[in-house]
């Protein structure tokens, strides 16, 4: 069995690749970085030099190419479903950035593909690989905070002084808005800390009609036993990425949960607040990588035959989520998840 996962990268100049992921590909323990795919690979070249034993290429060659073992995709949503497939049938494992598809059809779609072809893919959620949400599981399990009642979470960023209209972010044929680009990750956070699925949601927008794109979303997701999540999403505020979990007794801050600094990362501390004696706790936890450590796991499940770490069933859940938001901010009215249509 080898020790080393050689990647390629379709799209490598985008920034997810360029400044996280490739990063991470470099640092890891498992992986190494053996080509480069671009639309127009003079440019990419020109534009980000050559970099040694990594080879520049068109999107077709590098699938195509024999010493690539695993491929992964930061392309505009919409293109998501297409090259990835396309990836399956060359036989090659797939690490996809998120949201996976546009929709819930579209990703189960994916997966289907991908286990005919007896490959494996896995949506590329890197928030998900840090350290500090276990650390947050362990104090929910210890009980310090009573019953989790409540889940709120937020991410955010201002892309709108001013808007670039070249963004893929303002594109709807490319799958654009704040839905999809951050949608996916407040509902994705709800989900792993309430470690249950919603049964209903009900969602707002706020549409930049000069784009066609929403451009900031909100809404409350019911789970079972009365349970909610509150979750809010956006291009026009400030950069943040927070989530907050509230029991019967206190409370559970993350201030950046959802997004951390790349290359360098700060520690952040995971602020407890136990509202039965008034005591704040603050807990700092070291730097860490997350992007480094989700390439580690896909790595060692594709080298050791394992599964993956984030199942297809999870992908397909968040979207079916992400779908009911849309339908009810369509509807404007409650919609139960998996209904909508």
């Amino acid at each position: 069995m080898a020790d080393k996962l050689k990647w390629g990268v379709l799209g490598g100049t985008s920034w997810i690749a360029r400044d996280a992921i490739m990063p991470g590909i470099r640092k890891s323990r498992n992986g190494r970085l053996v080509a480069m795919a671009s639309r127009d690979p003079a440019e990419a070249k020109r534009r980000f030099g050559e970099e040694p034993g990594v080879r520049t290429m068109g999107y077709d060659d590098l699938l195509a190419d024999r010493e690539v073992d695993a491929v992964y995709i930061p392309l505009p949503n919409s293109m998501h479903a297409e090259w990835a497939m396309k990836a399956a049938a060359a036989g090659k494992p797939v690490l996809c950035e998120k949201p996976l598809g546009l929709n819930a059809a579209e990703v189960t779609k994916m997966f289907e593909a991908f286990e005919r072809a007896g490959v494996p893919l896995m949506e590329s959620f890197m928030y998900r690989f840090h350290p500090q949400h276990r650390r947050v599981r362990e104090i929910i399990d210890s009980g310090v905070i009573g019953e989790v009642l409540e889940v709120r979470s937020h991410l955010s960023n201002d892309m709108m002084s001013p808007p670039d209209p070249a963004n893929v972010r303002f594109v709807p044929d490319l799958g654009g808005g704040v839905l999809l680009d951050m949608g996916c990750y407040v509902v994705s956070c709800s989900r792993m800390t309430m470690q249950a699925e919603p049964v209903s949601i009900r969602g707002w927008q706020k549409m930049d009609r000069r784009f066609g794109v929403d451009v900031a979303d909100g809404a409350v997701l019911e789970f079972p036993g009365g349970r909610m999540a509150v979750v809010s999403c956006s291009f026009e505020t400030t950069g943040l990425g927070h989530y907050s979990v509230i029991g019967r007794k206190g409370m559970i801050e993350v201030p950046r949960g959802l997004v951390l600094g790349l290359g360098s990362f700060v520690p952040e501390a995971l602020i407890i607040t136990v509202d039965k004696n008034g005591a704040r706790i603050e807990e700092e936890l070291p730097a860490d990588d997350h992007y480094q450590r989700i390439v580690e796991a896909f790595g060692d499940a594709v080298l050791n035959g394992t599964s993956m770490p984030l199942s297809p069933q999870e992908s397909i859940n968040n979207a079916k989520v992400l779908d009911a938001w849309a339908q009810s901010i369509r509807d404007r009215r409650d919609v139960e998840i998996g209904s909508a249509g």
